[in-house]
């Protein structure tokens, strides 16, 4: 009898101990922070290397092109800001 409870308590332990791994691989990693990461990596540029990247290419906006997308962003944020009051 001591002989059988030796020997399942030993195949409890060998099955938990090859059950853990492959549990432990299973799960996702997630990164540590939140916002513009994906794989770890900065998958999205700030608007500082855009605007760089476009002034070395010669594609920056014209100030009308600039006021243009202001004043069109202005008034999403007033739509946005009158619906939510409704």
């Amino acid at each position: 009898m001591n002989q059988l409870s030796s020997r399942v308590s030993v195949a409890a332990v060998a099955i938990a101990l090859l059950v853990a791994p492959a549990t432990a691989f299973s799960r996702e990693q997630i990164p540590t922070r939140n916002g513009n990461v994906w794989d770890w990596r900065a998958h999205q540029p700030t608007e500082a290397q855009v605007e760089q990247n476009e002034n070395a290419a010669g594609l920056a906006p014209t100030q009308s092109q600039r006021e243009s997308a202001t004043g069109t962003v202005n008034q999403l944020y007033q739509q946005l800001m009158d619906g939510s009051r409704s």
